[in-house]
């Protein structure tokens, strides 16, 4: 056998290895999608409209969602703060699972509660939900950025009604 022929054979035993590599491969990509996909919930709600009692109150509340752990979650803690006492004619309240080191703001008011947190199921934090005088969510985002916060409070102002006897 020449060179040339082995170096041939070679190349095919090696080819074929790669092809039952790839296949061995992408089976388990396929049975770890099945396993992740019966860990996501099914039929998760969407947020805006949900009706939540415990959120009820005379007025629209702007709902800060925090996590303790989530790092942009202080800075969203920070600044919407800032916008709160800045606009006291808008009602805040901020809502966390777990007591965390949030600081204490009294424009901010931290309600930490887990079953509230777990009814609400939202699916990123930081959030910031409108929910009206009916517990309604009236409007529900995502903070992705300083940058976005800033956009998302400022229209705020536009559509906020202010509390009553401010």
């Amino acid at each position: 056998m020449s060179v040339l022929v082995a170096a041939l054979v070679l190349a095919w035993v090696c080819l074929i290895l790669l092809v039952l590599a790839m296949a061995g491969m992408l089976r388990q990509i396929r049975e770890l999608q099945a396993d992740v996909a019966q860990l996501t919930p099914r039929g998760r709600r969407p947020l805006v409209g949900r009706q939540l009692d415990a959120l009820a109150g005379d007025t629209s509340t702007v709902l800060l969602v925090l996590s303790p752990g989530c790092g942009f979650c202080e800075v969203a803690h920070r600044m919407v703060a800032e916008f709160a006492a800045a606009h006291p004619q808008i009602r805040f309240e901020a809502l966390s699972f777990r007591a965390a080191d949030w600081p204490a703001d009294p424009s901010l008011p931290v309600r930490v509660d887990e079953r509230l947190f777990a009814e609400l199921d939202v699916p990123w934090v930081p959030a910031l939900l409108v929910v009206d005088g009916s517990g309604t969510a009236a409007s529900a985002r995502p903070i992705g950025s300083e940058e976005a916060l800033r956009e998302q409070l400022s229209e705020l102002l536009d559509t906020a009604k202010p509390l009553p006897g401010v």
